[in-house]
């Protein structure tokens, strides 16, 4: 067993069918996360939602002692932007009320990170955005579903400036578990989002060499993301201090480990970084249980 992974919960995995090679499958985590003691692991995908898979684990492993859980990231493959789409997948589950328990904002079809992958002028139009003057009618309703159900707002990879608005709206209208993906964000970014109480996550994959290989995530075009330094990776931390954030492996695209020892990985890269366990357990134990309610 892998000690640091004894009650830790890493709430970004992708192990669900996909179009690029996995390195694994749902199984094969739940039994990795069950063997080293997890308490417990949520499941990402861009193609949809991931709460179905979630609850028929439960269903037919119901002895586990890990708990696990999904949610939907609002991808087009996974039906894209919509109220319709996010209240569907609060239901989406075999037992009652065991739905969706976070909504995501698009990862990769936002304009931001369109943008950053080169694409043509057609497909960022197409993207979602969050305007200046504030979120649209649509995403609005959204934001309220999120705030009625008291379940996770993911903010997906938006903009630094996009990411403001958008937190700023959802607490204006009564959202209050919100994690935002912080990779490539800077301090001051950092310091502007910690006064809505939000969770900052930084993930094992920023920090791999798979953001040095061109990947397919959503389609068959392949792109790199911008990776992050360690050294800066520990400025990040400390800015949004350990209490706000929340560690995750984002593995599971087959030239990374799997996903468990990746996050363990993880883990001991920001151990060596000079952070105690103290904070360590906030940033891999405490605070997800917090946020995910679990």
């Amino acid at each position: 067993m892998l000690s640091f992974l004894e009650n830790s919960v890493d709430n970004h995995i992708h192990c669900c069918p996909h179009i690029n090679k996995r390195s694994t499958n749902i199984f094969e985590v739940v039994e990795h996360a069950e063997n080293n003691k997890m308490y417990a692991i949520g499941l990402m995908d861009n193609f949809s939602n991931t709460s179905g898979y979630a609850s028929l684990i439960r269903k037919y492993f119901p002895n586990l002692n890990l708990k696990i859980f999904g949610g939907l990231i609002m991808e087009p493959p996974a039906g894209g932007v919509s109220y319709e789409n996010a209240k569907i997948s609060l239901e989406y589950s075999y037992f009652e009320n065991d739905g969706a328990k976070f909504i995501s904002f698009p990862t990769h079809h936002t304009r931001h990170i369109a943008i950053q992958e080169q694409r043509n002028l057609n497909y960022i139009q197409d993207c979602f955005y969050v305007p200046d003057e504030g979120p649209t009618f649509e995403t609005s309703k959204i934001l309220e579903l999120i705030a009625k159900k008291n379940i996770v707002l993911n903010t997906g990879h938006l903009s630094p400036k996009e990411t403001v608005i958008l937190v700023k709206a959802a607490k204006s209208l009564g959202v209050e578990k919100i994690l935002v993906p912080s990779n490539n964000f800077n301090k001051k970014t950092i310091k502007k989002l910690k006064i809505y109480n939000v969770y900052f996550e930084f993930s094992y994959f920023f920090v791999s060499n798979a953001t040095e290989v061109p990947l397919t995530h959503v389609d068959d075009e392949r792109h790199k993301i911008k990776g992050i330094k360690l050294k800066t990776l520990k400025d990040l931390i400390k800015t949004a201090d350990p209490k706000n954030v929340i560690l995750s492996s984002d593995c599971g695209v087959s030239i990374l480990p799997k996903p468990h020892l990746g996050f363990y990985e993880f883990i001991k890269q920001v151990y060596e970084l000079g952070f105690t366990m103290k904070e360590i357990d906030y940033m891999i134990k405490t605070n997800s249980r917090k946020l995910f309610r679990i």
